[in-house]
């Protein structure tokens, strides 16, 4: 299951009647003391060893303790692989546990065994498992990359970096690692250092739509909103985007001002994820375009779809407004109570709108 590691480990141990033991749980004990599951405890000796052990003559036995899987045990560590992928995990993590009994230093079998916990759901017990591998060998990849995985998912993102970290020290061309990466880094706002990884992983797979994708993400949140653009539109016409891409999408567009674009974008979503924010921002897009009777209507399907969705109700309420105002403020006209119901509405769904509640007061509505 992996490449060869650093030699065994030779623990060559002298002991006597009453001695050996307790020696042996001490050195071993070093290097198992995390072992979950199935702790592993030292062999016992047989019957006949400690009649011919004396004080007087003590004896030396070497216990080996190896990283990597001899024949017998990659046989066992094939059965158990096959038992995983048939989502028989207790039996594969039955054949771990047996493994790591008979050599609690089998980073092979620890890996596994994250890997069987991470599919299960069971994360801390995935962690612990996968982070038993790499202090075992820190050259392991899939020990330090699932680490990091396991780490992301419980929320612990720092240390998740730094798993990372060092599988991106072991691999550093790893597609994988490198999006996880700027992924993390984005979550802590660290936009610069998301784009170097970002960047990175364009240049590994340039055509793999989701690495355009982060790299958009990137670029969007250190403020250089063309270059993100660009990458949405790449990332676009590799893959098919999520509702979640296509809003990004729009929402780059009206940063720059590219409102044809941006009208663009948000029909098509409304067409392949129908929601009340994608008519939101259509109306919006056409609102600044000077288009507003299409506006009000994709106004208007918005709150069809979500009748407290206050964006839009301050949509249909601006309209209403400036028409009102552009037919000369007649205090009887119906669009006046149109605007003032819908930007009512609006704050009732959202208090805090001060510009709003402007509106309200300088029109008097």
């Amino acid at each position: 299951m992996s490449s060869m590691r650093s030699s065994s480990l030779t623990l060559s141990l002298e002991h006597g009647p009453g001695f050996a033991p307790a020696l042996r749980r001490t050195a071993l004990g070093v290097l198992v003391a995390s072992i979950m599951l199935a702790p592993a405890c030292a062999p016992s000796r047989t019957a006949g060893q400690r009649q011919g052990a004396t004080a007087s003559a003590p004896t030396t036995r070497s216990i080996v303790l190896r990283l990597e899987p001899n024949e017998l045990e990659e046989v066992r560590l094939d059965e158990a692989q096959e038992a995983a992928e048939g989502e028989d995990y207790e039996t594969a993590l039955r054949i771990f546990k047996d493994l790591l009994h008979e050599n609690p230093t089998l980073v092979d079998a620890y890996t596994g065994m994250g890997t069987v916990l991470e599919q299960k759901g069971d994360l801390e017990l995935a962690e612990s498992a996968y982070g038993r591998a790499s202090k075992l060998d820190p050259q392991d990849f899939p020990a330090a990359s699932g680490h990091g995985r396991v780490l992301e998912a419980l929320g612990q993102v720092k240390q998740a970096i730094r798993a990372f970290q060092r599988a991106l020290v072991i691999r550093p061309a790893d597609l994988d690692a490198n999006l996880a990466m700027a992924r993390l880094l984005l979550m802590t706002g660290q936009a610069d250092g998301a784009i170097a990884f970002a960047e990175r992983a364009t240049r590994l797979e340039p055509t793999n739509g989701y690495a355009h994708l982060s790299l958009a993400r990137a670029y969007s949140k250190a403020g250089r909103g063309k270059d993100a653009i660009r990458e949405y539109e790449i990332a676009c016409e590799l893959i098919e985007p999520p509702a979640d891409v296509m809003m990004a999408l729009v929402n780059a567009y009206a940063a720059e001002k590219r409102y044809q674009e941006a009208a663009n974008a948000s029909e098509a979503l409304t067409r392949t994820s129908p929601s009340a924010a994608a008519y939101e921002r259509l109306g919006w897009s056409l609102f600044r375009l000077s288009e507003f009777a299409k506006s009000d209507e994709a106004y208007r399907k918005s709150i069809e779809l979500n009748p407290e969705y206050w964006p839009a109700l301050n949509g249909v309420g601006v309209n209403a407004l400036n028409v009102w105002i552009k037919n000369g403020k007649d205090p009887n006209d119906p669009l006046r109570d149109e605007a003032r119901l819908m930007l009512q509405r609006s704050l009732r769904a959202n208090a805090d709108q001060p510009k709003v509640a402007a509106l309200l007061l300088k029109y008097r509505l």
